[in-house]
């Protein structure tokens, strides 16, 4: 999707079709990124999910109801699937992941997009969805050698669970690594210490990296610390291209200028949504500023 136009035209149509409910024109809007020679990990990136993240967005202002946001986000899992199935890892790790929601917490998308970047990098993912009885996902994870367990948080009263859970899971006496993640981590990442967690990662690239870092594995990838400084110094370097100041570029976004300068200055834990708004903004491929 590096033609800005194009990208713009598929994503204005593939969010007015999710709104509506439309399943089979998303579908058509997908599979002409397909036939355009989109890569679909690119149509993963730079449609689905920021899509997805502005229906969210338009459910939290009122815009939309919680129908339409559970028919939209039903659509976008099923065009994931699809595209899934264009996905090739090019290595087997030979390692098992477990990714769900925790017990009580219906929301799935974020452990999802987490489960489909593992597979990617090589594991064999079990992807249970949403709201799992721990005693479940105990049992799960006892029959069949699970190495690792993400789990996703929303809301802060579903870390009650969430402790509930990697406490049962560290009875085991083969007891999987735990990683967390979700909203109820973002801004306050030592309440997965508080829980008992190995680890915690806010988005799928960076959930690649803390599972590689859990298992041991040998890594290319950079730091988080590393990686957030190398985003700050793309996103400034095209802010300045533009001729814009940090204000401009807030304007543009709709984010703060000061979340601007904590990027810029690698200081600030993005979120995708954050992202795909910058994007926009300075009218690059978001894998531009990703990868």
């Amino acid at each position: 999707m590096d033609n800005t136009k194009g990208a713009y035209n598929l994503k204005k149509r593939y969010l007015e079709a999710i709104l509506k409910g439309d399943e089979a024109t998303a579908t058509l809007v997908v599979q002409e990124g397909i036939q355009k020679g989109v890569s679909p990990i690119k149509l993963y990136l730079e449609l689905l999910i920021p899509c997805q993240y502005e229906v969210g967005q338009r459910w939290h202002d009122g815009e939309i109801n919680i129908a339409q946001e559970h028919l939209a986000t039903q659509i976008t899992l099923g065009q994931m699937e699809r595209l899934k199935q264009w996905f090739r890892p090019e290595t087997k790790l030979g390692l098992n992941a477990l990714i769900t929601s925790v017990e009580g917490d219906q929301h799935l998308m974020g452990a999802r997009v987490v489960s489909d970047f593992l597979f990617v990098d090589g594991w064999e993912v079990s992807f249970l969805g949403a709201d799992m009885p721990a005693d479940a996902l105990v049992e799960y994870v006892q029959q069949n050698e699970i190495d690792l367990v993400a789990l996703s948080v929303t809301l802060p009263e579903n870390l009650k669970n969430a402790k509930k859970t990697i406490k049962a899971l560290k009875k085991l006496k083969s007891s999987p690594k735990v990683m967390v993640g979700g909203l109820a981590f973002y801004g306050q990442q030592y309440v997965a210490d508080e829980i008992g967690a190995d680890g915690v990662a806010q988005e799928g690239l960076d959930a690649v990296r803390v599972a590689r870092e859990l298992m041991s594995l040998e890594s290319n990838a950079p730091t988080l610390p590393e990686y957030l400084k190398h985003l700050g110094h793309r996103v400034q370097s095209l802010r300045k291209s533009h001729g814009w100041s940090q204000q401009q570029l807030a304007k543009a976004s709709g984010l703060d200028r000061t979340y601007i300068s904590a990027v810029e200055h690698g200081k600030q834990n993005i979120t995708i949504g954050a992202i795909s708004k910058l994007s926009e903004a300075l009218q690059v491929p978001i894998t531009q500023l990703l990868m």
